[in-house]
């Protein structure tokens, strides 16, 4: 009944005049909607759990989320082995079968075309610069997507795989953005944070704290990426602030392949004064470059233990919420942040010679990011959205409740917020970088009721990437390995779905484990003495 239902709204939406003429509609069992590296894995997964119609959506013109812009498989040296498997590693292969051996980060533009490739042979329909404008419902039930430019897609079963929730905003669902207060669901990692109190696991990175002073030489204007006071907040308070976003940029040595970078419009080395007196209380710039791509590329990225670094503190705010005009304004900000802070690294006397030298030798890659001025295609989101389902995964979950009776996959990466606020103290001998910390759990089970909505508001939609979580437990959560882990689940939850009432809650979650544990994802907790 699902299959001729959706065959009869295809043909309605086919003849529809508001669609347009040519527009390019599709009949599916399950839509993708979003490329990231969660969405490539939901999709394939799916098709190789029985979808015979698996369609994938992306907004940008590329798909592979951050693995696409020179993430690379790095994270996975900060989790547990147990915590790793599935297409996660089966990615990993595809990229060592491209280079001969075996690559921590590769080239953009080589993992891109890995994922287009195995996208490709597995059968799966890939509409890219597919921007969701509008999201059609029945009886609790989401029955097509369609795009800005009038293509529609109409599905079964549906997938979130998008860095901020668009979807689940666009259906009208729970969710909820930014950091919940420590009282809320008894999280001693929740809310503001100038310190670590009473942390549950071993800490990693305490909040960074510098013996500088973020105030000019005046004593009352605050420097540049300074953004207030310590007491201007309230400890353990929650608000809607999202911790920084960056470029994952990606720079080459190569002068033969080596865009130089020139001085950035409008550039006031005075923007930099907070690292400078950094640099000078240390005698060195504390983060640098090195050959980690090949081909005498490397990547940049933020860093918790640091005062001011590629990271624009402040400058994700609202990125879910904003049209997509004003994305690309964020988009533009954190671009000219980066080359400016660049160029400042690369000239600025504060910068010992021996390191200005090195940073010289960098400039953008002529052959990454072509159209779009060799910068990446979009910012390190960090955090958005998070679903709110009939179940929320705390702290709790990631330290002392681990074991899940629907357990779909292991999680361990260590609860990773980077700086929220960088702020002052009134008396001017510190600066602060507020929320920035990494906590280590625990291996835990990620539970499936984590990717669901609420059964009252849909049935049909998983959430791969925005679950339903505090941003606490989201902390550990949102890295790549563990993304794909989930993706895992949906695709093969979401073909299972499909099959049958389409319903995504009533599925048999024994059945689910079994598949995942037959496609190498590790889904049991070792037992004792193993």
């Amino acid at each position: 009944m699902n299959r001729l239902f959706l065959l009869l709204c295809g043909l309605i939406i086919s003849f529809s005049p508001s669609i347009g003429v040519g527009a390019e509609n599709l009949v599916a069992d399950v839509c993708v909607v979003g490329g990231s590296t969660s969405g490539v894995a939901a999709a394939i997964s799916a098709r190789r759990a029985g979808a015979e119609k698996v369609v994938l959506v992306e907004e940008l013109a590329h798909v592979g989320g951050r693995m696409s812009e020179t993430l690379g498989f790095g994270e996975q040296d900060r989790m547990k082995p147990e915590s790793l498997g599935g297409l996660w590693m089966e990615l990993e292969s595809r990229v060592a079968e491209r280079y001969g051996k075996k690559v921590s980060t590769p080239e953009p533009h080589v993992i891109e075309q890995v994922i287009d490739d195995w996208l490709a042979s597995a059968g799966v329909t890939v509409l890219k610069k597919f921007r969701v404008a509008k999201v059609t419902q029945q009886e609790r039930r989401v029955t097509q997507v369609t795009a800005d430019d009038g293509r529609c897609v109409v599905a079964t079963v549906f997938i979130d795989a998008t860095y901020t929730g668009d979807l689940i905003a666009k259906a009208g669902l729970s969710w909820t953005i930014g950091r919940e207060s420590r009282s809320q669901y008894d999280e001693s990692l929740a809310g503001v944070m100038l310190k670590l109190e009473n942390p549950p696991g071993k800490i990693v990175e305490d909040i960074h704290r510098s013996p500088v002073s973020g105030f000019t030489k005046d004593g009352v204007t605050l420097l540049p990426h300074v953004s207030g006071l310590t007491t201007d907040v309230t400890a353990g308070a929650g608000d809607e602030h999202l911790q920084c976003f960056n470029f994952y940029a990606c720079l080459s040595s190569d002068l033969d392949n080596r865009v130089e970078l020139t001085e950035p419009e409008g550039y006031d080395p005075a923007e930099f004064e907070l690292l400078r007196r950094e640099i000078q209380r240390l005698g060195r710039v504390k983060f640098g470059l090195g050959n980690s791509v090949p081909n005498q590329k490397t990547k940049i990225n933020d860093g918790v233990p640091l005062l001011l670094h590629w990271g624009l503190v402040g400058g994700g705010d609202g990125y879910s919420e904003a049209s997509p005009e004003q994305r690309r304004a964020i988009w533009e900000r954190h671009r000219d942040y980066t080359h400016r802070l660049l160029w400042f690294l690369q000239h600025d006397p504060a910068v010992p010679e021996k390191q200005r030298e090195g940073f010289l030798k960098w400039g953008l890659p002529r052959d990454e990011f072509v159209e779009n001025g060799h910068w990446p295609w979009d910012v390190y989101i960090r955090e958005g959205r998070r679903l709110v389902g009939d179940r929320v995964m705390t702290q709790r979950d990631l330290f002392e409740q681990i074991a899940k009776p629907d357990a779909i996959a292991l999680g361990s990466f260590p609860v990773d917020s980077h700086v929220v606020q960088r702020l002052a103290t009134p008396d001017g001998t510190a600066v602060v970088n507020e929320g920035g910390y990494l906590v280590e759990p625990p291996l835990y089970q990620i539970p499936y009721s984590a990717l669901l909505p609420k059964k009252e508001e849909c049935t049909n939609l998983l959430s791969s990437v925005c679950m339903s979580s505090s941003r606490v437990a989201f902390n550990s959560l949102r890295v790549e390995p563990t993304w794909m882990l989930t993706g895992q689940a949906s695709g093969i939850a979401a073909a299972m779905a499909s099959q049958y009432s389409g319903k995504v809650h009533d599925l048999p979650v024994n059945e689910l484990q079994d598949k995942l544990r037959a496609a190498r994802v590790t889904v049991d907790l070792p037992k004792a003495g193993d």
